[in-house]
């Protein structure tokens, strides 16, 4: 078996689906599509989907310079 790592994480360090679309100003369906391709990082806990925040900064930071 592989190794196993431990993580600890605060609440305010994720945000949900939904508050990752509203900050990315995409709709979650779009979310949902790249946490299935892999363009975002994501954790599931209890059946629900959670994007860091660093993730959501990440891409908000990449769709500004891709702007330019």
């Amino acid at each position: 078996m592989g190794e196993q790592i431990q993580i600890t994480i605060e609440s305010g360090d994720l945000y949900s689906v939904s508050r990752a679309a509203d900050s990315l100003s995409r709709p979650r369906v779009t979310i949902y599509r790249w946490v299935k391709t892999g363009k975002i990082l994501s954790i599931k806990l209890g059946g629900v989907i959670f994007i860091p925040v660093t993730e959501v900064e990440r891409l908000y930071t990449e769709m500004a310079n891709a702007k330019r």
